[in-house]
């Protein structure tokens, strides 16, 4: 069973380990509320900074769609599960120009096999808009069921 006080506690511990303050800004996207929750609806509310929600299909089908939303909500903290960071890899360089991912501080993801190729190309190509390497931060998050 999952009580407030393990809800708090571990939006506290997100909150530290992601260096969240009142200033941050969040973007996200997900299957389900349930998977997740806790970094992606809580955390902000917890926090008291506003976040972008966006459907996982959208950013699945347009994936430069989501990269452009992080950029012009200035998001420092993004769930970039390796379904979507595969995916925004595929977009072609004339269409990177013009996104800013420069303040993206933190880009987590959990919950499925972290690739470390995956992760290697998204960083590769979208170092030229800003992207840092160091951003990614694989955490610990339980598989959904199906």
């Amino acid at each position: 069973m999952i009580t407030h006080q393990n809800l708090l506690h571990n939006s506290e511990l997100i909150r530290t380990a992601f260096g969240h303050t009142a200033q941050s800004q969040a973007s996200s996207g997900f299957r389900r509320t349930r998977h997740g929750a806790d970094r992606r609806v809580l955390q902000p509310l917890y926090g008291g900074f506003p976040v972008t929600l966006m459907a996982a299909v959208v950013m699945l089908q347009r994936p430069r769609r989501w990269l452009s939303a992080i950029g012009t909500t200035v998001a420092r903290p993004v769930a970039a599960p390796t379904s979507h960071t595969t995916s925004a890899s595929r977009i072609p360089p004339d269409q990177r120009a013009g996104l800013d991912l420069s303040s993206w501080r933190v880009a987590f993801c959990g919950a499925e096999p972290i690739q470390s190729d995956t992760l290697d190309r998204f960083a590769e190509a979208f170092a030229p808009c800003g992207f840092r390497r160091e951003a990614f931060y694989p955490c610990y998050g339980l598989p959904s069921r199906r």
